[in-house]
């Protein structure tokens, strides 16, 4: 037990605390004041925890959406009709991190808003939930006895205690397969020239050329600062050592208010590189606790006078940003994790460091991350999900290794490795949703489920790490890895047991999985068997298409047997980039929907979407989303520009509006016959076409007089049979609105280059030939192998019904006016949207969508 833990004291022995933890009578809970609580709106909290919610972690993280006119908030906290145990101190963030463990048993907890006299002038609602006994303990910790604690610890990041014998002797019985990566690159840092620091930008215009230009040195340089300092601590060789010093003294002496700034605004009006600001704070701290004490005087001082500008700089940010309440800027969660760092090591060396620490974890235990909450989620998708996860959790190792503050202990982070276990699974070639979502499980990834695998040792996210097929990396000349440094991540990591634990693959896992807290289903056949897995992904999120989110609430993908088969379209080139703004981020890019030619606009939080109904039923895995509002929202200025430049067609009419957008997935997750029904119902203030759109990575087949369309990659075939309630026409073309570019220029200056990187695309529509306020779509998905016979497909209709057959599935669908209505067709029967009815292997299911 570490000494700064505050729970293990007695109340009475800390008066000051009172106002925290309830052992004075200054607690209170607010009454006789009127409940005044609005929804939370884009870019703001939700209230957690949320009313009935079984706790996970004690205490858990109190979080809040604002209240207009309220000068401050006063969290309270009380047994149910009882006295209050907590009332706080007035806060300015709609965050609270308890400094004590609570007593098990069940409580409840209201905001109280107050004014400038500190007087309560309305309250939250009152939420309660349970803290059950045994669940993991995770205070705020006092910062002054952490720093008390951890005064003559150096290293104490990573490599605190006996942690270099078990790293080398990890790398002596060969278990640390980045090892070679990694020494080879320290070694050709040593023979690198000091960079200068970067000129800034030429003008206050955004270049993506200097962008690069400004940030790569700062990375690189960065990177060498910390290869070489840890290559001396783990071999002890005097090179390293004076190749760290020699890098660490040259970054130190750049202007830490310049160029290479976090967006500090600049004598031309441009702001300071925010890529090469955040590797400077976090590898100079990592410098500086590795070999920051063989420097001399004045070096010291020089690193410590540089990295208070950075660090104060940065706390400075967060706090005029207030991130604590709204935890949405997407450089910042990443700056996070390295002001972190920055203050475990410089704690105590520099006097502000305190405060780095004391509010990069209050956000810890609190807001952050905001993309996602206990079932794991992340947002913006699995590539920034690789990325940025990786960077939190690097810091929530190195607090783990130092203290007995474990931020794995949140019910986020216990989760979080099982979402590219259902949503990117090893043997997937793409990554679901969002942006980067064109490329498959990464070697950053591979990193940081390895990291989640050890930490809770759970021996299926050991599977998923070493499924990745990543071969074992080499470095080329000029390859430095410079935005993640995984070489130096999986070094410090190392155990020497590591290769002798559990790995289990997860074929024995329900293989349906409804992420909640960002409206994301995966649902498999059979997951974990590459051979045999078919799975569809599904979305409808509350974020919208804000951030590294796209336009593409109710949209779907599906892949059968390692191969994807109907799939999100479009690539990223950088954040911004025409082609992404224009294309990846429309709908238009997904397999989604249409209405006049409109789809949702990128870029707004506003455009999203729900996640309605999500049901098991034996084999059947039922979900529905809503995302009518998605389209009623307006292309920002900056898009409707972008495409008045780019783009020769119009921009699609703002109407009409839409009023329903429902969808209904039912996947019949049979191992041996495998089948995807996609039911549509939207609803409009007035007559508009629908394009009912599918994109593929090769040309489709297609026959319009049967609605009946093939797609096939590898292996992989699949057929589908679609129907609407109106007269529709297909269409198909390989071309994009805005081809994808590369270094700021256009695929027509770099041809060859485009065609390596930027791979053929089909994207088709079945678009409706008159106008109508009320459409229905309905189609039925079987995949087979190229080998196998071709799944038989029947329809039926009867009255106001419709249906399918196929592989020993049946559905019928309601056809007449409204949602829903009484079904009776083929033999089926009952009152909804759907009914379902599947044989499988003589386990028969009967699935109703109300």
């Amino acid at each position: 037990m570490h000494p700064f833990r505050t729970s293990s004291f007695a109340c009475l022995l800390i008066l000051a605390a009172t106002l925290f933890t309830g052992c004075g009578p200054s607690v209170v809970w607010t009454e006789r004041v009127a409940v005044a609580e609005r929804e939370p709106r884009p870019q703001e909290l939700v209230p957690y925890p949320g009313d009935g919610l079984k706790a996970g972690v004690n205490p858990p993280g109190f979080t809040w959406n604002p209240a207009e006119g309220s000068k401050a908030y006063r969290l309270e906290l009380r047994k149910p009709g009882g006295a209050a145990v907590i009332s706080s101190e007035p806060l300015s963030s709609t965050i609270y991190a308890h400094n004590r463990v609570l007593a098990p048993g069940n409580y409840e907890w209201q905001v109280a808003y107050l004014d400038a006299d500190k007087r309560a002038t309305g309250v939250s609602r009152t939420r309660r939930f349970t803290m059950p006994a045994g669940v993991p303990e995770l205070p705020m910790p006092d910062m002054a006895r952490l720093r008390n604690s951890l005064a003559k610890v150096r290293p104490r990041i990573f490599l605190a205690g006996n942690r270099p014998q078990e790293i080398k002797a990890a790398v002596a019985a060969g278990n640390v397969k980045w090892w070679k990566f990694f020494i080879e690159s320290a070694d050709a840092a040593l023979a690198e020239q000091l960079y200068p620091e970067p000129a800034g930008y030429s003008s206050s215009q955004f270049s993506v050329v200097e962008w690069r230009r400004m940030y790569l040195p700062a990375k690189i340089g960065s990177a060498h600062v910390a290869r070489t300092a840890l290559a001396y601590r783990l071999t002890g060789d005097p090179k390293y050592l004076e190749a760290a010093r020699r890098w660490m003294v040259n970054i130190a002496g750049w202007n830490p208010k310049g160029s290479t700034s976090f967006r500090l605004k600049q004598p031309n009006g441009s702001d300071g590189n925010t890529e090469a600001a955040m590797p400077i704070l976090d590898r100079m701290a990592l410098g500086w606790d590795w070999v920051g004490d063989k420097l001399t005087p004045e070096e010291r001082q020089k690193v410590i006078a540089a990295m208070t500008v950075r660090g104060n700089d940065t706390l400075n940010t967060f706090k005029q940003q207030d991130f604590h309440s709204h935890p949405f800027s997407n450089h910042e969660g990443r700056l996070l994790a390295f002001l972190g760092n920055a203050g475990l090591a410089f704690l105590g060396d520099i006097p502000e460091a305190e405060q780095w620490l004391d509010y990069v974890i209050r956000c810890y235990l609190t807001s952050y991350p905001g993309w996602g909450g206990d079932e794991g989620g992340w947002a913006q998708g699995m590539g920034y999900w690789s990325a940025y996860v990786y960077y939190l959790t690097t810091f929530g190792e190195a607090l783990r290794g130092a203290t007995d503050v474990d931020l794995f202990r949140r019910p986020f982070y216990r989760n979080t490795g099982y979402m590219p276990v259902y949503f990117q699974p090893p043997y997937s070639t793409r990554g679901a949703f969002g942006d980067g979502g064109d490329r498959g499980p990464t070697e950053s990834q591979q990193v940081l489920v390895e990291r989640f695998a050890d930490v809770l040792d759970d021996p299926v996210l050991r599977w998923h790490a070493q499924s990745i097929p990543a071969e074992t990396p080499v470095r080329e000349k000029g390859q430095w890895r410079e935005f993640l440094i995984e070489d130096v991540g999986a070094v410090v990591r190392a155990r020497p047991e590591s290769a002798k634990r559990e790995v289990r693959s997860p074929t024995n896992l329900d293989g349906s999985r409804h992420l909640a807290d960002i409206g994301w289903v995966a649902m498999h056949s059979a997951l974990g068997d590459a051979r045999n897995d078919v799975w569809a992904l599904f979305k409808s999120s509350r974020f919208g298409s804000f951030s590294h989110s796209h336009g593409d609430q109710n949209t779907f993908q599906l892949n059968a047997y390692g191969r994807p088969l109907l799939i999100d379209t479009g690539y990223y080139p950088w954040y911004g980039s025409p082609h992404d703004q224009l294309w990846t981020r429309q709908t238009r890019a997904h397999n989604g929907i249409l209405v006049n030619g409109r789809g949702q606009p990128p870029g707004t939080w506003a455009a999203n979407g729900e996640i309605q109904t999500f049901e098991r039923h034996g084999v059947v895995t039922l979900v529905r989303g809503s995302a009518a509002q998605a389209y009623n929202q307006p292309l920002s200025k900056g898009v409707m520009q972008l495409w008045l430049k780019s783009l020769r067609e119009p921009v699609p009419p703002a109407t009409p509006q839409v009023e329903t957008f429902e969808r209904t997935l039912a996947f019949v997750g049979s191992k041996s016959k495998p089948v995807l029904v996609v039911h549509d119902y939207l609803k409009t203030d007035g007559p508009a076409t629908f394009d009912w759109l599918l994109h593929a990575v090769n040309r489709m087949e297609t026959d319009s007089r049967t609605g009946t369309i093939w797609v096939h990659d590898g292996e992989a075939r699949l057929v589908l049979r679609m129907i609407a309630s109106r007269g529709v026409a297909f269409s198909q073309t390989d071309r994009f609105a805005v081809a994808p570019e590369i270094e700021g220029s256009g695929c027509a200056d770099k041809p060859k280059e485009c065609a390596a990187r930027f791979a053929n695309q089909w994207h088709l529509a079945a678009k409706t030939q008159a106008p109508t306020d009320e459409i229905r779509f309905l189609s039925v998905m079987a995949p087979y192998r190229e080998q196998e016979t071709q799944p038989a497909i029947e329809t039926f209709q009867s009255g106001d019904s419709v249906g399918f057959r196929i592989a020993g599935t049946e559905v019928a669908a309601w056809w007449g006016a409204g949602k829903t209505g009484k079904i009776a067709a083929g033999g089926l029967t009952g009152e909804g949207r759907l009914v379902i009815k599947v044989d499988d292997a003589g386990q028969v299911a009967r699935v109703i969508s109300k």
